[in-house]
């Protein structure tokens, strides 16, 4: 049996202040194409199910333009394929997709009355596909065990994970949106989430279908598990960038009773999105800062890497106070005749405490970013760029530092605008 798996859509995102020919968000809009070239490649495989572990929007409140795309794609995958029988789509909440109030319905609520669509929200739930006028003879023995993310601290908490078990007989499908005991990611939120227990993800599934984590790959390196991440359909920020950055789309499973899924990634084109090589700052004047900015721009600019693209600069080993004389904004301008985006990281020389103990570097904004972002919104260009131009004189005398969340403390926070660290961006488990 085939079966498509996706994840992580996360329709609404948006960040830095790109806007398409229609006014949009331009990262809004990348993220929709996403989605709908992942629905397209579906449709033309012609799997007879479909999964969608979670998070398929950004945040609860979903625009109506929004509720339609969504709408209409579930209902393209959900359509009569060419032997008569409609694909049946599975679909569970993710955290994204639920309000923090618990008493507010769930927006994916209004997608139960689609022929063919599953949709899990509040609690576990089998879903069972027998009596399902046109369904795919391949589903009549399948039963997908749903877990959608609320549903984890509730089972944690009543102690019954022993209910989630594989039915005899039947083809098992684990569809589940959280961390997975075994997974990278378990190390990384561990103790601010409920996970899915090790030993559930290592029942008897004929295939796991996770979601949450944007990393796209079996848990446990396969270690015996055969359950997978189908990660994001596109980037969400730079921290996604260490999780297969350029491998987003979907994964093309076939799953046989008593066998280890056949699993293949189908990657899809997305907007590129990569880091610079990292400036060591830590012997260079200000001048060879700028200088070594500028090499950096010049150098992918020829390997035609630079055109609409979403591009990171990490400065390193930089003193505070030197990084206050460095010029950008001409540098910035440069970048932005080309790429949709450039932002500087800067990670000063770590602070040492009177007791001689070393801190842990923070990380310093790039506060140009910043004004750029706000002056584009309110300014007209010609007035911006004077205005601009003063701001930056009057930055590199008053520099201000902001301290972020370490990375690996900020797996679930993401700037709502422009990231300009990678803590701002992480977005792995978000």
């Amino acid at each position: 049996m085939k079966l498509a798996h996706l994840s992580d859509t996360h329709l609404g995102y948006e960040a830095y202040r790109s806007v398409s020919a229609s006014g949009e968000n331009q990262r809004g809009v990348d993220i929709a194409r996403a989605f709908v070239r992942c629905v397209d490649d579906i449709i033309e495989w012609d799997p007879p199910l479909v999964i969608h572990s979670g998070d398929l929007a950004e945040k609860p409140q979903v625009s109506i333009r929004l509720m339609l795309l969504a709408r209409n794609m579930l209902t393209k995958l959900a359509s009569i394929r060419p032997d008569g029988t409609r694909r049946q789509v599975v679909i569970i909440a993710g955290n994204h997709d639920l309000s923090s109030n618990r008493k507010e319905a769930c927006f994916l609520e209004l997608y139960r009355g689609i022929p063919g669509v599953h949709v899990v929200c509040d609690d576990y739930k089998v879903v069972k596909f027998d009596n399902i006028e046109n369904c795919p003879e391949e589903l009549l023995s399948t039963h997908a065990h749903c877990l959608p993310h609320d549903t984890l601290k509730d089972m944690a908490i009543e102690s019954r994970f022993g209910e989630v078990v594989p039915t005899p007989g039947f083809t098992n499908i684990l569809v589940a949106h959280g961390v997975a005991g075994g997974s990278g990611l378990y190390k990384r939120v561990l103790g601010r989430e409920y996970p899915i227990p090790t030993d559930v993800v290592m029942r008897d599934w004929e295939y796991g279908a996770l979601g949450h984590w944007h990393k796209q790959g079996p848990i446990s390196g396969g270690g015996g598990a055969r359950c997978y991440y189908a990660g994001s359909s596109e980037n969400m920020g730079f921290g996604d960038l260490r999780d297969n950055g350029e491998e987003r789309g979907y994964l093309r499973v076939e799953v046989k009773r008593g066998n280890a899924p056949v699993v293949t990634p189908r990657n899809l084109p997305i907007r590129t999105m990569f880091r610079l090589p990292a400036i060591d700052a830590s012997d260079k004047t200000p001048e060879e800062i700028t200088t070594a900015l500028v090499s950096n721009l010049d150098a992918a600019r020829a390997e035609k890497k630079l055109a609409g693209s979403i591009v990171g600069q990490n400065i390193v080993g930089c003193q505070r106070e030197k990084w206050a004389l460095v010029t950008t904004h001409t540098v910035r301008q440069s970048a932005l005749e080309s790429a949709m985006h450039y932002e500087i990281t800067v990670v000063p020389v770590p602070r040492v405490a009177e007791d001689g103990v070393t801190a842990a570097p923070r990380v310093q904004t790039d506060v140009m970013t910043l004004l750029r972002e706000r002056a584009g919104a309110v300014l007209q260009k010609q007035e911006r760029e004077g205005s601009l131009a003063v701001c930056e004189t009057l930055v590199t005398k008053h520099m201000r530092t902001v301290a972020p969340e370490p990375e690996e403390e900020a797996a679930e926070k993401v700037a709502p605008e422009a990231t300009v660290t990678d803590a701002d961006a992480e977005k792995a488990s978000a």
